[in-house]
């Protein structure tokens, strides 16, 4: 596809890429600019524009710019696209070209956020840009979220919690388009501290090195994602899972110790991720974590203390036959030329927030399995920005009773 099909799209991902929104548990980069940068463009479109502030909900006191872009429909039935605006970290040093400068190579563009999620943003934009041509019957609020990298407390939490956003259907447009996605797994992240006895490593007799006992007892609990991946979700997994259905997993993800080359430290830290399927309840889960990793420690004479769960997230599915999953899968066909299977992302996004409160929503957007998102060289297919856009251009204009079903 030629890129001057694609002019508008790719002008604004470049400008979107080229505003590093790194986000970690501890900081974030240029939520202002690119949150401004997004209203600016909706306004330009002809398209109603407002930004909700989570900051009160945070710890750190720092702005949380959500970008809510709106197009009025002429009837009452509400539909919500969400998004968001942050990214994970890019080690520049492994990158071929700068994380935060897109770069167009034939059929692909190249930059952190690329895929994951800024050319959603772009598309669904472009989508709502062209519907405000004409008079749609839906209204169109598209939530351009932050931190959802980290949870999204301040964000989609925030815009669902506090503000009481609400549709009659969403789209989250953040996962694949070989794929219609129906849910998402839950992800509980935690950290347990593991206990030994500091000293100068010159005299490494005398000290009990934290190091070592964490490797070993990490050695011993990585088995535990042989027991959660036996339990397997009646959803199907996306095309490119190593199962058809959606299995549990559980990674130990961090480590830390240690404050100098001649210290011996007396504490590791180690951080993990367990996701559970769709089905799963996220509490029962976490206390079955606690237990083994309790029960592994005292039988493997390991001290741990510390133990936190740091986000505990349930997973969600809507039912395959419900109405608006039948309406989207139609659409999506006929852009796409042919059905898209229904499955379940292995890992999770917004929509849980969508599904709580009784929103019927799939899942849908640019991001391939192959894409090397949350990975170095990051990229999107520009056929892809096309086809997501036009899906949702198709949605826009559906008549209004397609989303009254129950």
């Amino acid at each position: 596809m030629a890129e001057e099909e694609l002019a508008f799209e790719l002008n604004l991902l470049r400008k979107l890429v080229e505003i590093n929104t790194t986000v970690t548990s501890d900081s974030r980069m240029g939520y202002a600019e690119c949150s401004e940068m997004i209203r600016l463009t909706a306004q330009q479109l002809g398209l109603g524009t407002e930004v909700l502030d989570g900051r009160d909900v945070t710890i750190d006191g720092e702005s949380r710019p959500n970008v809510i872009v709106s197009l009025e429909g002429t009837s009452g039935v509400n539909l919500l696209l969400v998004t968001h605006l942050d990214v994970v970290p890019a080690d520049e040093s492994k990158w071929k070209t700068p994380p935060f400068r897109l770069r167009v190579v034939s059929d692909r563009a190249f930059g952190r956020g690329a895929a994951d999620d800024k050319s959603n943003i772009v598309a669904a934009m472009s989508a709502m840009g062209e519907l405000a041509k004409g008079e749609p019957e839906v209204n169109i609020k598209l939530l351009v979220t932050v931190d959802e990298e980290i949870g999204g407390r301040a964000g989609i939490g925030y815009l669902f919690d506090d503000i009481g956003i609400r549709g009659n259907a969403g789209v989250v447009i953040d996962s694949a388009p070989n794929y219609i996605s129906i849910g998402a797994s839950g992800a509980l992240w935690g950290r347990f501290t593991v206990k030994g006895e500091g000293g100068h490593s010159g005299y490494p007799e005398q000290a009990d090195n934290a190091i070592y006992r964490a490797t070993g007892f990490v050695e011993k609990i990585k088995h535990y994602h042989s027991k959660v991946s036996k339990i397997r979700s009646k959803l199907s997994a996306p095309p490119e899972a190593p199962h058809s259905k959606v299995h549990g997993r559980f990674t130990v993800t961090m480590m830390h110790a240690g404050e100098k080359e001649n210290v011996i430290p007396g504490e590791c830290e180690v951080r993990f991720d367990r996701r559970m399927i769709p089905e799963e309840d996220a509490k029962q889960a976490e206390a079955d974590l606690r237990s083994h990793i309790t029960n592994l420690a005292n039988k493997e004479s390991t001290t741990i203390s510390d133990f936190e769960i740091l986000n505990n997230v349930d997973g969600y599915f809507t039912d395959v036959k419900h109405p608006f999953v039948n309406h989207f899968s139609s659409l999506a066909k006929e852009v796409v030329g042919q059905p898209l299977p229904l499955a379940a992302d292995l890992g999770g996004n917004d929509g849980a927030h969508l599904a709580q409160a009784g929103i019927p929503v799939v899942c849908f957007g640019t991001i391939r399995h192959e894409t090397n998102y949350h990975n170095h060289n990051e990229f999107v297919y520009l056929k892809d920005i096309q086809v997501v856009r036009d899906v949702l251009i198709a949605l826009g204009k559906s008549p209004a009773s397609q989303f009254n079903s129950p």
